[in-house]
């Protein structure tokens, strides 16, 4: 016997497990509230009996669908969250609904053990090549979507979902779960989430976060120094981060909706109060949109799509460039470039191409 029901014996334990299943839809829930989550930590910190129950419903939960790809696995659990919602309502209709998908999981892991291993299986390296986007379901129902050559790392224990951008860009629909927070490390910056949706993208030693979604904190912003600094250094340094987390201890950052954060090598970050979120997923659909962009980093972008690899000289490196242009046609992104600056283009190999300046 599991030290679960060890532990509740008899109608206690019903209880409690009716109690954590309320919690399991609660926090789920399109209309969960952040101040949902003060009250659901005080209910799991007062009896450890409380969280183990709330484990041992999520286990249930997950063993009915989390695992499984197939769609009408999927609409079954989506339908069974529905009549758990209207069930919570009624204390011993929310216990039938527990007992009978407790059931109903043993008998359906067994029609499922194939798409369970593989969803089990997905704690290691993901990757993508040139011109190549990938979605992966996690086992907890999360989404990572991976930009082309891209590579991510997944590491799911217990107590925390780790993700590790190694390279490129990825999006992340998270699904909520209390009590693992969703981490993505992309070089010394780490971004914390609970049920969300972002981007995180890695140019060189450059991150670049936009949250489309929900609120997430941003860890390794760099701290100021307790040495003095220039003035004009130290406007430079934090001009662009909201007043409460200037000249601040801690290093962090929280962005909600519709925000962006650049962060550089040295940790100094950058706010953008208002990303235009068309632009921002439109990778997703093979275009690419540059704002003043430097031209090294958005030839390394055009350069994940295709096979003519793009090398910028130093002397052009930081020409701004504006356009719309479709992922996958480098020919046609050289042409513009060379049309409008003072910019020459010369193939230097059967797949690379130089972009100098007119008049080196």
């Amino acid at each position: 016997m599991s030290k679960l029901t060890d532990s509740m014996p008899g109608p206690e334990s019903d209880d409690r497990l009716e109690q954590a299943t309320q919690w399991f839809v609660r926090v789920r829930s399109e209309d969960a509230r952040v101040e949902d989550l003060p009250e659901f930590k005080r209910w799991i910190d007062s009896d450890e009996r409380n969280e183990l129950a709330y484990r041992q419903v999520a286990a249930a939960w997950s063993g009915i669908g989390a695992h499984a790809a197939a769609p009408e696995v999927m609409v079954a659990r989506r339908n069974a969250l529905d009549d758990a919602r209207r069930a919570a309502s009624g204390r011993w209709s929310v216990r039938a609904w527990f007992s009978h998908h407790v059931a109903l999981a043993a008998s359906v892991c067994v029609v499922l053990i194939g798409s369970a291993l593989y969803f089990y299986l997905q704690q290691g390296v993901y990757s993508t090549g040139i011109g190549e986007q990938r979605a992966l379901r996690l086992d907890d129902g999360s989404v990572v979507t991976l930009d082309a050559k891209s590579r991510v790392r997944v590491a799911y224990t217990d107590g925390v979902r780790l993700l590790m951008l190694e390279r490129g860009r990825a999006r992340f629909d998270v699904a909520r779960d209390p009590l693992r927070p969703f981490r993505v490390q992309a070089g010394d910056q780490t971004v914390v989430a609970h049920g969300t949706q972002f981007n995180v993208e890695r140019m060189g030693e450059t991150v670049l976060v936009t949250l489309l979604e929900g609120r997430v904190a941003v860890t390794g912003i760099a701290v100021a120094s307790s040495a003095p600094t220039p003035p004009a250094a130290a406007a430079e340094q934090t001009s662009a981060l909201p007043p409460r987390q200037r000249n601040s201890a801690a290093s962090v950052v929280e962005l909600t909706a519709g925000q962006g954060l650049t962060v550089r090598a040295n940790g100094r970050a950058t706010m953008v109060p208002k990303i235009d979120v068309e632009r921002a997923t439109a990778w997703q659909s093979g275009r690419l949109f540059f704002d003043n962009e430097p031209l090294a980093s958005a030839a390394e972008r055009v350069n994940r799509y295709s096979k003519l690899q793009i090398e910028v000289s130093p002397s052009v490196a930081n020409l701004e460039v504006s356009g719309v242009f479709t992922a996958g046609d480098a020919d046609a992104f050289v042409e513009a470039i060379s049309t409008y600056f003072p910019v020459r283009s010369e193939r230097t190999g059967s797949a690379e191409i130089q972009l100098t300046a007119a008049t080196e």
